[in-house]
């Protein structure tokens, strides 16, 4: 900026050192170049909003200056989304704690979010899922995470997740595809209760699976229904959990 204006300074002062002719004939361009500065800042400092801010966008930011900006906007962003991402996750194990303390005898609760995982040689996209979160009771570990998992694993219950409810499954039921039969006996599972996780625009977004073990008994009739009824409120919750995620990893529609 201040070399413009020194610019400027010494053109003034060569105009005024020539001769009337001379004079005559440089200043229109002069006055016509200093009016298209004038209007080029000034359209800088109402886009900026401010006058400082203006002035720095239109003399001073190179492309240079304006690479380094958005490497530290994004920079930024990366972070907010970290601290966003780990607030979720407190809040996410807090609320599977709070499903595991409520379900009788059970020993684990996990958290499956779905994703838009790979794309099949159709060009069609196929749909996965992580095990995102999961917490146990003492004594019992988490198992591991699996992540990339083919959403055929769910054939058995999908249909009902679809619809907003809950599934009681056992472990040695022939609809339970093989791979996820084998990981749940992995862990000693016997019985597992699987829940949507829809969102308040009736999105499913994953799912809540309460498992127990191979020697323990889920509660039935009306205990089993409070805690189906339980699991979608907590399911609701994490569902807005996962909106602090950005973006939301998938979303499949589901209704009641």
């Amino acid at each position: 900026m201040m070399d413009i204006v020194r610019l400027l300074r010494a053109l003034v002062e060569l105009i005024a050192s020539l001769r009337q002719p001379l004079k005559m004939l440089l200043l229109e361009p002069l006055i016509t170049v200093s009016m298209l500065v004038v209007l080029y800042a000034g359209w800088h400092v109402r886009d900026e909003g401010s006058l400082i801010a203006g002035l720095r966008v239109a003399f001073l930011d190179t492309r240079a200056y304006r690479a380094d900006h958005l490497r530290e906007l994004e920079a930024g962003i990366m972070q907010l989304e970290l601290h966003q991402a780990a607030q979720s996750d407190k809040l996410i194990n807090q609320l599977l704690q709070s499903l595991l303390d409520h379900a009788k005898g059970a020993a684990r609760v996990r958290l499956d979010v779905v994703h838009n995982g790979i794309t099949g040689i159709t060009g069609t996209a196929l749909l996965r899922y992580d095990v995102t979160n999961a917490v146990a009771v003492p004594g019992h570990s988490v198992g591991s995470l699996p992540v990339n998992q083919p959403l055929s694993d769910w054939n058995d219950f999908l249909q009902a997740m679809l619809a907003g409810k809950c599934q009681l499954d056992t472990v040695g039921d022939t609809g339970v595809s093989l791979p996820f039969r084998t990981r749940l006996e992995a862990l000693g599972t016997g019985t597992f209760l699987v829940c949507p996780v829809i969102d308040v625009q009736a999105r499913m977004l994953g799912a809540v699976l309460v498992s127990w073990d191979t020697k323990d008994e889920p509660p039935g009739g009306a205990m089993l229904l409070a805690l189906m009824e339980y699991a979608r409120s907590i399911s609701g919750q994490i569902a807005s959990a996962l909106d602090l995620r950005t973006p939301v990893p998938y979303a499949v529609n589901a209704t009641e």
